[in-house]
């Protein structure tokens, strides 16, 4: 069975194209695997908390503080939906000419150095 992570980035409910390809793409999603497990994400209707200095440490070092201890379940959270993904759908609109903070948000909490990427002199 198929696992697929929805993401949607945008502030806007009605009217926004990315939110429409989203839909779209899932709809193709679910023809090719009937039977698929869809997790979504609506970072436009439930944001995710920005990094900030004090709950960094939740998700770049050792978590002591409640701030802190919050963003590391975040952090273990996103990052399980996503290993468990087969499939990411990111619905992401361009705001000034750059994606939604709500996105990069979701970006810090799950690119973890030492969990879901490493830092290496070498090169592939």
């Amino acid at each position: 069975m198929a696992n697929i992570v929805v993401i949607n980035s945008s502030a806007a409910r009605d009217g926004s194209a990315s939110r429409f390809l989203v839909h779209h793409a899932v709809d193709l999603l679910r023809k090719a695997c009937p039977g698929a497990v869809i997790i979504r994400r609506d970072l436009g209707e439930g944001p995710i908390l920005h990094l900030t200095s004090d709950n960094l440490a939740g998700v770049r070092g050792v978590p002591s503080t409640d701030a802190e201890h919050e963003a590391r379940a975040l952090s273990e959270e996103l990052i399980a939906e996503r290993r468990a993904a087969d499939t990411i759908v990111i619905g992401a609109p361009m705001y000034d000419f750059n994606i939604p903070s709500g996105l990069g948000a979701w970006f810090d909490y799950v690119l973890r150095a030492g969990e879901t990427f490493r830092y290496s002199v070498d090169r592939p």
